[in-house]
């Protein structure tokens, strides 16, 4: 197999980075084999890949930081919040051809953060306890200086003028310095899905993947609505918090995460947007994952019977 991960910022982390792709099917079969051939290396070395979007019960002291340079003029600027950064995430990227294009869909999936992360929530443990939430990676992850939703933009433009400003005043060196919770990247030609935890069950990344990419076509024929800030907030949060059950406060009235994500993909089916991406046969199987418990909750409810952390941790392996 050709060389399949690159390092991160802890030693003990890896990324997984798949080639360019043309349908979701590829992306998770690359992710899995990836995966298993990872485990597969790890049976002489004494070690198993996890993919959760927290450690449950390692904690900051037995970190190592990767010492690339990139990494520890990081750790000079982050301090204590880069050593606690147990925490690993997935990211999906959706090519456009043109950058106008490509802010239309940025646009549209800020709205809809919420369905990624409560699709994905893998990680109420932290350092060894319960935190109560579904994603304490997210709230990690928030403590960044340029982490979380990011604003609105009318055109690339504007994009632009933020990004020359930051870089300007020596905060930024390139658009890895950026960490919204969706980006646009100019260098791929992307937008890039970020909110998500790491997740150990395939059939959901491909899942989320198919509705990412559906929500960026139907952004192109559509025109996006704008939600107050706070209303973005209080909707990942509610994610965050209480994963598919969460409210979502939308613009004609107030319905569950779940609930709104079943309306969302009716919208696409009626529109034939998964028809034009031929992923709607994939799809229609794909839906019975809305009726399936979230890794995280599944990891609440053995803890809760067990106790046991080890076994929590366990969730995350690929089976």
């Amino acid at each position: 197999m050709k060389k399949i991960v690159q390092p991160e910022v802890l030693t003990s982390m890896v990324e997984i980075v798949t080639p360019v792709c043309e349908k979701p099917e590829e992306v998770v079969h690359y992710i899995r084999r990836s995966l298993l051939e990872i485990d597969r290396i790890g049976e002489d070395y004494g070690f198993r890949v996890c993919a959760l979007g927290t450690h449950t019960f390692a904690k900051k002291e037995e970190t190592h930081i990767t010492a690339k340079e990139r990494y520890l003029r990081l750790l000079q600027e982050l301090q204590i919040l880069l050593r606690q950064f147990l925490i690993y995430g997935l990211h999906v990227h959706v090519g456009f051809p043109d950058k106008e294009s490509a802010v239309k869909a940025y646009n549209m999936v800020v709205n809809h953060l919420p369905i990624f992360l409560a699709f994905s929530a893998s990680s109420p443990f932290f350092y060894g306890e319960f935190t109560g939430l579904h994603s304490y990676r997210t709230k990690i992850f928030e403590q960044l200086p340029r982490a979380g939703i990011p604003e609105y933009f009318d055109d690339f433009s504007q994009f632009e003028d933020l990004y020359f400003r930051l870089e300007e005043g020596g905060f930024i060196e390139s658009i890895k310095d950026i960490w919204w919770d969706v980006r646009i990247h100019p260098d791929l030609g992307t937008i890039e899905l970020r909110v998500c935890d790491s997740n150990p069950e395939i059939e959901r990344i491909e899942f989320m993947i198919t509705l990412f990419q559906g929500l960026s076509l139907l952004s192109q024929e559509e025109k996006i609505p704008r939600f107050y800030h706070q209303i973005l907030k209080q909707n990942k949060w509610n994610a965050t918090r209480y994963s598919l059950s969460g409210k979502f406060i939308d613009k004609d009235g107030i319905t569950t995460i779940k609930r709104k994500t079943y309306s969302i993909i009716n919208y696409l089916e009626a529109k034939g947007i998964f028809k034009s991406l031929k992923t709607d046969k994939r799809m229609e199987k794909l839906k019975n994952i809305l009726e399936r418990k979230t890794v995280s909750e599944k990891m609440i409810m053995v803890y809760k019977k067990t106790k046991d952390l080890k076994i929590v941790e366990s969730m995350g392996f690929i089976k």
